[in-house]
């Protein structure tokens, strides 16, 4: 694989994962800021609700406790209008009064000028509001450390004539019992005010003091200037508040109530839920770039392998590589592209063999002109050849050597007839049993009698290329090939061998009953280097060789398959002995 083809597949796995990668970020981000901003949301208003309510609740139970007192006070004032004379009905009524209404620690009864008739005298500076109609509960004052409210209540008679004044001094401790039982938040305080900004009461164990917070905390400023009720953060604290005057259609007590909350504490469920989301988003974030990194991986993998078998089409190597599988439509487009590469393959074949074709109808052309030009002069060869037996008499030492000439001889003018048989096309009538021996007849042979004859014509070649010929070929049955055919294949093979051992080595040639015992092989072993798996399939096809040029035509193979699937046999190679050298192994039929 080229540098430039990593760098694309790879360029297209990261495009990929960005991909898949912003498609679970942005929806990841985006939901999870939704999410904890809705949270915020709706924390921050279940706060403010929450603080709401709870000091209504105070709220009205500290307006009803006033409102009661001044109901019940105003009561009194106006059975006393009936009777102010009666002294001993006075004295009744203040003591009713006091067991009716707890909060009351003093009751004083004046006259319209102010001067005291009954009862407790009055601290000085409690405005009576005589010159108004009705009558009102006033701001708080502390007496001896403790908060007190006067309630002053106009007592008038049946006909509207003012008869004087009742004042009762309401102790606001039950202000704090109030509040203080209140179930709070954490860090949470409720303080109630008067209509002066001084603190009545708080929930906390702070000491009170007669001091205004008015002008010193806004949230106490917007309580006494709002009607209604309303929430405010300010300074780190949440605020809620309410005027106790809206509380009733009557005369109101202007006085408030506040509800405050460190902003920390009161939106600590609100930060837990953003750490929360935050840590479920990172997970969730985390594992869609985990799976989007392995369907990536699975996605890109076989576009990796198509843009693979792409190069490989593209370098002539259509057939390499196993099949592509992917899911959806790029399985379907692996389909095709293994099918175009097998059309493709099939073409290359195709055209190789027109090619061989064209090369082989040129062999017959050029073997048809060689035999031209030798036979005559192999002709004489071997006229002379025979004259010179005639003169030589049985056991003349030139005998042999003059028949194995004459044989050879013979035998080239055969070899030559079966070259123009193999490359003659057959005529309709005519069946196809070239061989290269140039016999068409069925014949038959012994391997062992024909072995002994090969070795005699390849001893010369072999002491040239300093090998030694090995033969263990025992006498046994006839086999269905003529005698010159396995003859040239056995001269091929061996002479193969000797030419692949450039340093010399054993060649053998053995044989023995192939399985089942219908028929013999034949093997031909050397210790050269050996044949490649990958060529091992092409060895045998025309003109194919691993030989230098100038060294080899490519035809001595191709020839003997040729000769032995005429014979109804198989030829094939494999690894030598021990993984050393080649073994081609030649199977023959039995002759029957």
């Amino acid at each position: 694989m080229t540098e430039r083809a990593r760098s694309r597949r790879s360029s297209l796995r990261w495009r990929i994962l960005l991909v898949l990668s912003l498609a679970a970020v942005v929806p990841t981000v985006v939901v999870g800021v939704l999410a904890i901003m809705r949270a915020r949301h709706d924390v921050e208003n279940e706060v403010k609700r929450g603080a709401l309510a709870h000091i209504r609740a105070l709220g009205s139970a500290l307006d009803g406790t006033l409102q009661d007192a001044r109901r019940t006070i105003e009561l009194a004032a106006s059975q006393w209008a009936d009777a102010p004379s009666d002294a001993r009905e006075t004295q009744l009524l203040l003591r009713r009064l006091r067991r009716e209404v707890p909060i009351v620690k003093t009751v004083s009864i004046l006259d319209p000028d102010g001067k005291l008739l009954f009862g407790d005298p009055v601290p000085p500076g409690v405005d009576i509001g005589s010159h108004s109609f009705g009558g009102y509960i006033g701001d708080a004052v502390f007496v001896g450390g403790s908060p007190t409210v006067h309630a002053v209540v106009q007592a008038r008679g049946r006909t509207g004539e003012l008869m004087g004044v009742v004042v009762a001094a309401l102790a606001l401790g039950f202000v704090r019992d109030v509040i203080a039982a209140a179930r709070l938040g954490p860090g949470a305080r409720v303080i109630v005010v008067d209509g002066a900004g001084v603190p009545v009461a708080t929930s906390d164990a702070s000491p009170l003091s007669a001091q205004s917070l008015a002008g010193r905390d806004p949230v106490v400023d917007r309580a006494l200037a709002s009607s209604v009720e309303g929430t405010l953060s300010a300074s780190g604290m949440v605020s809620a508040y309410r005027n106790l005057s809206s509380y009733q259609s009557l005369r109101g007590v202007r006085w408030a109530i506040i509800h405050q909350q460190p902003e920390d504490q009161a939106y600590a469920l609100a930060r837990q839920t953003t750490r929360d989301t935050t840590i479920i988003g990172l997970v969730a974030l985390a594992l869609a770039l985990a799976f989007g990194a392995f369907f990536a991986t699975k996605l890109t993998r076989p576009l990796e392998k198509l843009a693979e078998r792409a190069d490989a089409i593209a370098a002539g190597h259509a057939t390499e590589g196993q099949p592509i599988t992917g899911p959806g439509e790029i399985g379907v487009l692996a389909h095709s592209v293994d099918e175009m590469a097998k059309r493709i393959a099939e073409r290359a074949e195709l055209a190789s063999a027109l090619a061989r074709g064209d090369r082989l109808a040129s062999v017959g052309v050029m073997s048809a002109q060689v035999a031209h030009e030798i036979n005559n002069p192999l002709t004489t060869v071997l006229g002379y050849a025979k004259l010179l037996l005639e003169d030589k008499p049985e056991g003349h030492p030139d005998r042999t050597a003059l028949e194995l000439i004459a044989d050879e001889a013979e035998r080239m003018k055969k070899i030559i007839g079966g070259l123009l048989e193999y490359a003659r096309a057959p005529r309709p009538s005519e069946p196809v049993t070239a061989a290269v021996t140039g016999s068409i007849e069925t014949g038959t042979s012994e391997p062992s009698a024909v072995v002994r004859h090969v070795a005699a014509l390849v001893a010369p070649q072999l002491r040239k290329a300093r090998a030694k010929l090995v033969t263990d070929v025992p006498p046994s049955a006839p086999i269905t090939i003529e005698a010159h055919a396995l003859q040239q294949v056995l001269v091929n093979l061996v002479q193969n061998a000797a030419q692949a051992m450039t340093d010399g080595g054993t060649i053998t040639v053995s044989s023995k009953k192939a399985a089942g015992g219908i028929a013999t092989q034949i093997s031909v072993t050397d210790d050269g280097p050996g044949i490649p798996a990958a060529d091992r399939a092409r060895v045998f096809d025309p003109f194919y060789t691993t030989k230098a040029p100038g060294t080899g035509t490519g035809l001595g193979l191709a020839v003997c398959r040729h000769l032995v699937a005429t014979a109804g046999g198989s030829i094939e190679v494999v690894d030598g002995p021990n993984g050393r050298g080649a073994e081609f192994r030649v199977t023959i039929p039995n002759a029957s």
